[in-house]
């Protein structure tokens, strides 16, 4: 309850406000200890913001699309206040590390900042700062618009002593703490026992075991006792407060029913510094045997820049990455848009390419029809790559995995062979077919 103290409240022994506006009855007790003398003014209103929390829950598959996460993806909403003391202050390294440790296919990450974070450092330092975690994947939501949606569709969030992880947690989402400090809150607020309560990340262990773990063990009602007062009158904020502001103008109230909002759509920021190609690097993992096989993606940049990665990987790249390092560096080129000669460009891009293992490219197909690569290997020469079953959305590049995994495993690629493909949620049957033709040694 910043503010409301007889300090500020009153001057010259008149108390300013006509009417000031309490979320719940326990800040009308804090009140009556600190500064009974306000009281009068004291209208205990709820929390409009929430309650367009709880408004929107009705369209929560809609942000969760809109955010890249309609595909089962699990969606981590990543919170930071501003200052020394807030999660980037104090674990700047979060981000990153998320990123490198949660499976591309799996895990989607999305980003809010507080406005004085933005307005503080300047949207040109931040966007620089969050350069190479975008390209990884991270999703970035502008400065006070889309993170009431995205605090909907989170499965998990990891926040600090801002009201976005609060929100989260009253909503009964799984919440765990990058920082929290204690000693900046009165300890005898809400927010202070949760975070006394809230499980905090230790940097020095895998974030994604802890993820796992305090979300095995979590419950809707887990932070029940503290967020319970963030309002008393949930959904019922809207009334309160037109009844208060109608009241204060001395004007009749209308009869009508009043209309709660729920949040907008989220529309991250676009990602257009640096060019990027249409898949970011990935270094991809597969265990299974020849016939079945489970494929992991994990964005290539934050693990080679902290010099780790899943072992045993190989690094997918897009054929148009403008970046010599990734390009010349790729196990598997693939050109993902479909173009005429796709059995021409395989085969010359590997005659050119001496490090690529295979070269794979979409084929034209019309529209409906079964999505395929036709990709030049090594030793293998020309083969179709085939992809049934595949739900919407599911990434044809995906396919060269199997094709890598088959060889590694044993498979005869000289016959048609078929490998079921599981990638994060989702899954495909992979008909590995020879071509006529023979790709450069």
């Amino acid at each position: 309850m910043f503010g409301l103290s007889g300090e500020t409240l009153f001057r010259d022994g008149v108390l300013v406000p006509s009417a000031f506006v309490l979320s719940h009855e326990e800040q009308r007790e804090r009140i009556r200890r600190a500064c009974p003398e306000a009281l009068p003014a004291a209208v205990v209103a709820g929390d409009p913001t929430f309650d367009r929390l709880l408004a929107g829950r009705r369209w929560r598959e809609d942000y969760r699309a809109a955010l890249g996460a309609a595909d089962g993806r699990r969606l981590i909403l990543v919170s930071t206040t501003w200052g020394p003391t807030s999660l980037l202050g104090r674990f700047p390294e979060v981000l990153p590390r998320l990123l490198r440790e949660l499976p591309a296919d799996e895990y989607r990450v999305v980003f809010v900042a507080h406005p004085n974070a933005w307005h503080g450092h300047g949207i040109w330092q931040m966007r620089s700062w969050l350069a190479s975690c975008e390209r990884a994947g991270l999703v970035v939501l502008p400065p006070r618009s889309g993170w009431q949606a995205a605090l909907v569709a989170a499965d998990h969030v990891i926040g600090d002593h801002g009201s976005v992880t609060f929100y989260g947690a009253a909503l009964g989402t799984h919440t765990m703490l990058g920082a929290f400090p204690h000693e900046d809150l009165d300890p005898d607020s809400p927010i202070a026992a949760f975070g006394r309560a809230a499980v905090l990340l230790d940097e020095d262990r895998p974030l994604a075991g802890q993820l796992a773990e305090d979300a095995a063990r979590h419950r809707p009602d887990r932070f029940a006792a503290f967020t319970s007062q963030l309002t008393s009158v949930p959904g019922g904020s809207a009334a309160a407060l037109r009844t208060l502001m109608y009241r204060l103008m001395e004007l009749d109230e209308p009869a009508g029913p009043v209309r709660t909002v729920p949040p907008e759509t989220p529309v991250p920021v676009s990602l257009s510094w640096p060019a990027r190609a249409g898949i970011a690097p990935l270094l991809v993992t597969a265990e299974g045997d020849a016939a079945e096989v489970r494929v992991r993606r994990f964005p290539a940049e934050p693990c080679t820049r902290a010099g780790t990665g899943p072992a045993g990987g190989h690094l997918l790249v897009d054929a148009s990455e403008p970046e010599p390092r990734w390009y010349e560096g790729a196990d598997v080129l693939v050109r993902p848009e479909p173009a005429p000669g796709p059995a021409a460009w395989a085969e010359r891009t590997l005659s050119e390419h001496g490090a690529c293992r295979i070269a794979a490219a979409a084929n034209q197909a019309d529209p409906g029809a079964v999505p395929a690569l036709t990709a030049a290997m090594r030793a293998a020469g020309l083969l179709r790559l085939t992809l049934h079953d595949a739900p919407p959305g599911f990434p044809a590049e995906a396919a060269t995995a199997a094709l890598w995994h088959a060889d590694l495993a044993g498979a005869d690629l000289t016959t048609p062979t078929t490998v079921k493909l599981h990638l994060g949620t989702a899954q495909a049957t992979v008909l590995i077919e020879p071509l006529a033709g023979r790709s450069p040694e």
